[in-house]
């Protein structure tokens, strides 16, 4: 157990001070992409392909067999969990991973929206979705298992793939702090989130990487998943450090008009996860990482939440500027 926490604290430090520096919020990236900014957009594809590359070599060395080798695919319950996430998003202006490290520099508020999606992982606990395992999971259940190549392979090619997309339109999206990373600083320090995470993973004895998915439920079940806890805490502590290093460090409340949307996105984003089997973190990054088909299907579902989401509250968002945004 002690080795479990103090890998998963380790792990989620340096999470949460990549994202906190970065202010990669997943909802930010994905709302801000759909009006033109794609800074936050080009450090998460940058990320995911280095973190591809990294996770491969990751998972032929001695030792980690007990490794994830892939998600599997569920059509309908990825699809639905997907979509209530990226709704989720919307209505907590936030993605959980956003929450927790948000709560670290200093924003109070996220407390109510992190209450929410607990509630929402022990609810959706209780709901089984119909439909077909169409993959079962492990290599086959990814793009390189799929096409019948080594995974090594097609994740050097995804990162020549973007890296060449990136060089040649590498933007002009400015970064809204001073202190805060550009994409290529961002991108290049969520691979190196990735990689650590899924290594410290291994040492801590857990099968999986940085997610959010199941440790709420873990708990209530009596049986913690102790690496995955003190993960989550430990992006609380690492935004923490990152805003104090940077100056970025806001003790501020929430407006009460704010705390109904914050618990209600929550209780989206937990459900959602437990649904989709991971969250913005689990598949955002460590399922794409992974090359999994099921995650590529809920991160295409989260945009299309969020876009969903837009239209349903677009009419208000002029009067949510200035709160939670991003």
């Amino acid at each position: 157990m002690i080795i479990a926490v103090i890998t998963g604290v380790l792990a989620g430090v340096l999470m949460g001070y990549v994202l906190q520096r970065g202010q990669l919020c997943f909802h930010s990236a994905i709302r801000s992409s759909l009006d033109g900014g794609l800074l936050l957009v080009r450090g998460w594809g940058l990320g995911v392909a280095i973190g591809a590359v990294g996770l491969s070599v990751l998972l032929v060395l001695p030792g980690t067999g007990g490794l994830n080798q892939g998600l599997a695919f569920r059509p309908v319950a990825n699809v639905t969990g997907g979509l209530l996430i990226g709704l989720g998003m919307v209505v907590a202006s936030s993605c959980i991973s956003g929450l927790f490290y948000k709560l670290g520099e200093g924003m109070l508020g996220a407390v109510v929206g992190l209450a929410g999606w607990g509630a929402g992982e022990l609810v959706a606990r209780q709901v089984t979705l119909p439909g077909p395992t169409v993959l079962a999971g492990g290599e086959g259940a990814t793009i390189p298992g799929l096409l019948g190549l080594p995974r090594l392979v097609v994740a050097v090619l995804l990162l020549v793939l973007v890296a060449a997309a990136l060089w040649l339109r590498p933007g002009r999206d400015l970064p809204g702090h001073d202190w805060q990373w550009g994409w290529r600083r961002l991108g290049a320090g969520l691979g190196v989130a990735i990689c650590a995470g899924w290594a410290l993973a291994s040492f801590g004895g857990v099968s999986f990487g940085p997610s959010s998915v199941g440790a709420v439920a873990s708990v209530a079940a009596g049986s913690p998943n102790y690496w995955l806890v003190a993960f989550l805490a430990g992006i609380v502590a690492g935004g923490h450090l990152s805003a104090r290093a940077s100056g970025g460090v806001w003790i501020r409340g929430e407006e009460t008009r704010r705390l109904p949307r914050l618990a209600a996105g929550g209780l989206l984003l937990g459900a959602g996860g437990w649904i989709a089997g991971g969250c913005n973190l689990g598949h955002g990054l460590s399922g794409m990482a992974q090359l999994n088909v099921s995650s590529l299907v809920v991160v295409a579902a989260m945009v299309v939440g969020v876009w969903l989401g837009a239209l349903i509250t677009s009419p208000r968002l002029g009067a949510q500027k200035g709160t939670l945004a991003g």
